[in-house]
């Protein structure tokens, strides 16, 4: 079986002339997943394209309403996942738990910022914990507007580079400031191969062990038991990213058993074929590829068994 845990589709009342058109086009997602073995597509919403002057309540409900219809209507093609906002402590919060207690959706999917408030804000920990009592991963997607947006003002560098980027950051910063000693159960899903994560757990473990080293500048009040690599354990990566070598890099830094694969389409109009192809081209064991293309998925979505 092959799962695609990265993909976007949105309510057709959500249409702009500017939508990328495979995000409401069900007859052609379902052909290209016939042409490319893909089983299952997860979906999400990744708050790009959410229509202008919607509330984020709003969003949340029409979302998560549209996820529990599809896949009830499709269940061996479709798997939506919640939407929410971790810094919303009421209704969102609320609504987010219904998805998952009453619509069945096997997980939530979040920004990895949300206008500059990032995962480790005080404000998200009753969501922390409502993700952790519920058991369900959390797939994390990073925003429209990024770190360092400012200076992505050309060839639609948000999308290649900011994005990935802000990932690395507000997983860092989540690590660094004990998000996984206080919410050891939670399972996070990074997008785009967690974005720069795999290649610096070497640059954590330096600054970690010279951390009462005034010479290379302050440390923060240290609220880590371990080394912060260490934490990447609760992390999984996708293969968005149609580089091989980074997907290696990210199954040679995490092991086969926490990478999932993804295509990041819809919406991007690239064939599920290519998406496919980036993990046959691995250079590992044929039964390592199946862990990566649906068995890895399973467990994490509770469908394996």
């Amino acid at each position: 079986m092959i799962i695609d845990c990265h993909a976007h589709l949105v309510p057709q009342t959500w249409f702009h002339p500017k939508s990328p058109p495979s995000m409401f086009n069900l007859p052609g997602l379902f052909e290209e997943q016939d042409k490319s073995g893909v089983d299952i597509t997860v979906f999400g919403n990744n708050w790009i394209r959410s229509p202008d002057g919607y509330d984020p309540l709003r969003v949340v409900q029409e979302f998560n309403a549209h996820a529990a219809e599809l896949t009830a209507k499709h269940p061996k093609r479709l798997l939506g996942l919640a939407c929410s906002v971790p810094y919303d402590n009421g209704p969102i919060l609320k609504e987010t738990e219904k998805a998952i207690r009453e619509y069945k959706l096997k997980g939530i999917m979040i920004n990895s910022s949300t206008n500059g408030e990032y995962l480790d804000s005080p404000r998200a920990v009753p969501f922390f914990e409502m993700v952790s009592d519920l058991g369900v991963p959390l797939f994390v997607h990073p925003p429209k507007f990024t770190i360092g947006n400012d200076k992505m003002e050309m060839f639609r560098l948000p999308e290649m580079l900011g994005r990935p980027f802000d990932t690395t950051l507000s997983l860092t910063r989540f690590i660094f400031t004990g998000g996984f000693e206080k919410f050891p159960k939670l399972r996070i899903v990074c997008a785009h191969v967690g974005g720069a994560l795999p290649m610096l757990p070497g640059r954590y473990g330096f600054g970690y062990e010279l951390r009462k080293d005034d010479s290379f500048g302050p440390w923060e009040p240290d609220v880590m038991t371990r080394p912060p690599a260490s934490y990447m354990k609760q992390l999984f990566f996708d293969t968005v990213c149609y580089h091989p070598p980074a997907v290696q890099c990210a199954i040679d830094t995490i092991g086969i058993d926490q990478v999932v694969f993804g295509s990041d389409s819809p919406p991007v109009p690239i064939s599920l074929v290519r998406a496919v192809d980036t993990v046959k081209q691995l250079k590992i064991p044929e039964a390592d590829k199946q862990k990566i293309f649906g068995g890895n998925a399973a467990k994490l979505l509770g469908l394996a068994g």
